[in-house]
């Protein structure tokens, strides 16, 4: 079965204490070079992140560096240095890292699912620290992104949607929501279970988690004209 030609684009502001795990992750995955490219946009940092990207990526990843802070800048910059062959863009959180065979299994399971029309999806996440209330927590977020046709963490949009869109650069937070929204309008949503993706607990350490449980419902609660006038908390 033919693999998948995948391209990572990685969003990275002021992550220069996290952003080591996911490049070596990316750097260490079990899959033809030939059909990945890895795309890194550090994007306002006032630390030393480009430094620690450029010190740890090898020749192939493509670095960009821009003036400008944001998430929803940075991922469209990703868009817009996108390999042609590209078939499937996966952006991923600078805090978030992938097992080895991750993209085997989801090549296959794109392949497989070629007929079905897939645009967007989502992936189960794994909590790094791993704790047992961390795992309890990573459980019910799973769940809720299966059933609200959400995400977190990581986005994985099929390349020909983004032809024409492009994440909104006005939203400090929720631009995977309203991405993910406009090409489920296009396309299905899907949902792969896997135990290979890891993410941060940091926020949930930092918040505590009810209170980060209620400050996303409450913002995602929001009406559009309201999301753009908050400044999402950046934590580090």
């Amino acid at each position: 079965m033919k693999e998948v030609f995948f391209s990572i684009v990685v969003p990275a502001h002021n992550e220069a204490l996290y952003i080591d795990k996911t490049i070596n992750s990316l750097k260490e995955m079990e899959y033809p070079r030939d059909k990945l490219e890895v795309i890194i946009v550090e994007n306002g940092s006032t630390d030393n992140t480009f430094e620690v990207i450029k010190k740890l990526s090898p020749p192939w990843f493509k670095i960009i560096s821009i003036k400008e802070a944001g998430v929803s800048k940075a991922k469209n910059v990703g868009i817009e240095n996108l390999s042609p062959e590209s078939e499937w863009v996966i952006f991923l959180d600078a805090d978030t890292y992938l097992g080895q065979s991750f993209l085997k299994d989801l090549s296959e399971f794109l392949r497989k699912n070629e007929d079905k029309n897939l645009g967007c999806g989502m992936v189960s996440i794994l909590p790094y620290p791993d704790y047992k209330i961390a795992r309890f927590w990573y459980h019910f977020y799973n769940f809720a992104n299966r059933v609200t046709k959400t995400t977190r963490s990581i986005q994985i949009i099929r390349r020909d949607l983004l032809r024409d869109l492009r994440f909104d650069e006005s939203l400090t937070f929720d631009e995977d929501t309203m991405m993910i929204r406009a090409c489920r309008k296009r396309a299905k949503y899907f949902f792969f279970k896997t135990k290979k993706v890891f993410s941060s607990t940091r926020r949930f350490e930092k918040n505590g988690w009810i209170k980060q449980l209620f400050q996303w419902i409450y913002y995602a609660s929001l009406p559009y004209e309201k999301k753009k006038k908050i400044k999402y908390k950046v934590l580090r």
